[in-house]
């Protein structure tokens, strides 16, 4: 059987998109890499009395700047819920913003891209 080379990309481009739409999941109180382009930092949760408390700070890189904006993401979670966290893309690119969702289904919760 032979593989023409446009199936080969068609199928390397499907697994690349997959691959970075992928969720990662979240420990309890382990932070965890995360990048947004223009900014990036850490992102973990911790469980207080049932609830599920989402910490996200980034800083911008990059900015030319010796004092970095950072921003910062708080937020609880409920069972089967979802928060995204977006950044507008800089000047001079293409202006696609940035995107990250944090999700909770049952004790998980996952970060991934949301792009």
């Amino acid at each position: 059987m032979r593989i023409s080379s446009k199936a080969l990309i068609a199928s390397a481009l499907v697994l690349a998109s997959a691959t970075a739409s992928m969720a990662t999941e979240l420990q309890p109180a382990s932070a965890r890499s995360v990048d947004l382009g223009a900014y990036r930092g850490s992102a973990y949760y911790t469980v207080e009395n049932g609830r599920y408390r989402v910490v996200a700070t980034l800083a911008s890189v990059n900015s030319g700047s010796d004092q970095p904006q950072v921003i910062r993401l708080v937020t609880t979670l409920n069972p089967d819920q979802t928060v995204h966290l977006s950044v507008p893309g800089t000047l001079g690119s293409d202006g696609r913003e940035t995107t990250i969702a944090f999700s909770r289904s049952g004790d998980r919760v996952d970060v991934a891209s949301a792009d």
